[in-house]
Parts: structure tokens; C-alpha cells; sequence
């Protein structure tokens, strides 16, 4: 099985180059069903808002229930798919990195809580008056996306950064695990967060990831602590665990060549770090998602 990577170009319909994109999900479903159906990541951010329907929504191998008055988030990379038990409608849109920046220049996507890691919860329940005013945001969005007039897509960013402090705020209400940070916090777990990404096949210690940042382990605790509720040792074997998922059920390869190819020199502990992590061995865990 392989997760096809769907670039934001592949739904430019109308040749805008404006990386930006919405629609009624269920008008989303007619044209794309067949590509969303099955596991795949974007290379864009998205929000999904359900008015209706019931089912599940997979994201990088943790399902959460849909239902109406939803609200799903999505980061470049992340891995999934839907499954409808029930006939499903609300809006879906979705913008690249690029997009945002263009547009905002005093506030980083990372700063929403939402997009804040890979970590952070991609589901929210939203109350009844949220949910209307958040229709109308959409509806205003589709408009002018439709019309597609002088400014448009400055009043659809102007629009989405409505969206985000509406739900941000929401957002807030209901997670609870942790509590947030000043601006500089963030801006530190951020990049502690990109150098994982770019190292942690090689480096799986705290104590390298502090001195790339230039501070003790200690401090470089607090900051995952507070961004997280998670320590940075729990986060750094939350990435591993999941590129090891990841490439259980997309790649041919070998347990053993997996753990090779991860920097686990020694398959016994690799067996014993991914069941410990995962709470199966990676063969029951590749057996059970083919």
C-alpha cells in the first residue's frame, strides 16, 4: 500500500494559482471521492466543518467520530481517510503554506493551536451559535472565491483568519491537557519540532536536540511540557513509532530492514521500543492494517 501525496495544484479548477480552495464537502465528494477514500496526505493546510453525517475520520492511524457541528484540521504529511456511515455535508477548504503568508504577515499558522504540532487534537465540537456563524463565514468565503473579483482572495484570507481566531478560541475552551505559552514558547517548539523531522532517524536524544537550540535539556523540557503536555523524549519516540507505522504498511521491506533503515541497530530493542509505544509488535500491527 503506498499514500499518494496530493498536491494543492491537482485542485486549482480554475486555473487561479491562488493555492486556495473551497467547496460543499459533499460537491468535494462527486469530484474527488475516488482519490479520499483511501489513506493519503496533502501538501496543504486543511478544515473540514460537517453540518451533517456520521462516520469516521482516520488521521495518521487514530480514528475520531464524525458528526454534525464537527470540525477537522489537517497538516501537510499527515496521513488519512474517511469513512461515512451516514450521507455527510458541510465545507471543506484548505490553502498552502504559501497562501498564508502572502496574506498574514504578523501571525505564523504554528501560533493556531490547532496546527500547532502533530500532536495537537485534529477534532473539535463546536456549539449551535458557533456553527451558524461559521456557516456564514463559509458561505462569504465560497462567494468570493466564486467571483473571484479585485481583492477576492484578500478578503477569503481576511475570511480564514476569522475562522481560525473563532475556532482557536474553542479550540482553547475544550483542551485542557496543557496550558499554552507565551509567543516564544511556541516559536522554540516550532523548531524544535522542524529539527525532528530532519533528524530523528539519527538522533533520538534530548540532550542533541537542546544543544541545536542552545539551551539545557531542562528548558527544552519545559517548552514541550507547556506546547504539548508531552516531554521532549515522549515526542521525539511519538515520531519514531509513527514513520515505523508509516512504513509497516506502505513499504515491502523486512521488519528487520525497517528498523535498519530507522537507525535501530538492534532489532531485540526496536521490537521491545515499538510495543512498548504502540502496544502491539509491529508484526501485529502491519497484520492488522493490510
Amino acid at each position: 500500500m503506498n499514500f499518494p501525496r496530493l498536491p494543492i495544484e491537482k485542485f486549482d479548477e480554475k486555473g487561479l494559482l491562488q493555492a486556495f480552495y473551497i467547496n460543499r464537502f459533499s460537491e468535494h465528494l462527486k469530484k474527488y471521492h475516488s482519490d479520499i477514500n483511501h489513506p493519503h496526505k496533502h501538501d496543504f493546510y486543511l478544515i473540514v466543518f460537517f453540518e451533517k453525517g456520521k462516520g469516521t475520520h482516520a488521521v495518521d492511524f487514530n480514528s475520531y467520530p464524525i458528526h454534525p457541528n464537527s470540525v477537522f484540521f489537517l497538516q501537510p504529511e499527515q496521513i488519512h481517510h474517511w469513512e461515512f456511515d451516514e450521507e455527510a455535508e458541510g465545507w471543506i477548504f484548505f490553502h498552502s503554506e504559501d497562501f498564508y503568508k502572502l496574506y498574514v504577515t504578523h501571525f505564523e499558522l504554528y501560533q493556531w493551536p490547532f496546527f500547532q504540532s502533530r500532536d495537537s487534537n485534529p477534532k473539535l465540537d463546536i456549539p449551535e451559535e458557533a456553527a451558524r456563524m461559521l456557516q456564514q463565514r463559509f458561505q462569504e468565503m465560497m462567494i468570493e472565491y466564486k467571483q473571484n473579483t479585485r481583492h477576492s482572495f484578500l478578503k477569503i484570507a481576511s475570511l480564514s483568519q476569522l475562522v481560525y481566531a473563532d475556532l482557536s478560541r474553542i479550540y482553547a475552551e475544550q483542551t485542557t491537557t496543557f496550558t499554552q505559552k507565551n509567543t516564544l514558547y511556541q516559536d522554540h517548539f516550532h523548531r524544535f519540532a522542524k529539527l525532528l523531522d530532519e533528524n530523528y532517524t539519527l538522533q533520538k536524544n534530548a540532550s542533541f536536540y537542546a544543544s541545536e537550540m542552545a539551551m539545557s535539556t531542562k528548558h527544552l523540557h519545559r517548552i514541550c511540557l507547556s506546547c504539548t503536555g508531552k516531554s521532549t523524549t515522549q515526542l521525539i519516540a511519538e515520531r519514531l513509532i509513527l514513520e515505523v507505522k508509516r512504513k509497516l504498511v506502505s513499504d515491502s521491506k523486512s521488519i528487520q530492514e525497517i528498523a535498519d533503515e530507522l537507525g535501530f541497530e538492534n532489532y531485540p530493542y526496536f521490537h521491545l521500543f515499538f510495543k512498548k509505544h504502540a502496544g502491539e509488535t509491529p508484526k501485529q500491527f502491519r497484520k492488522r492494517n493490510f
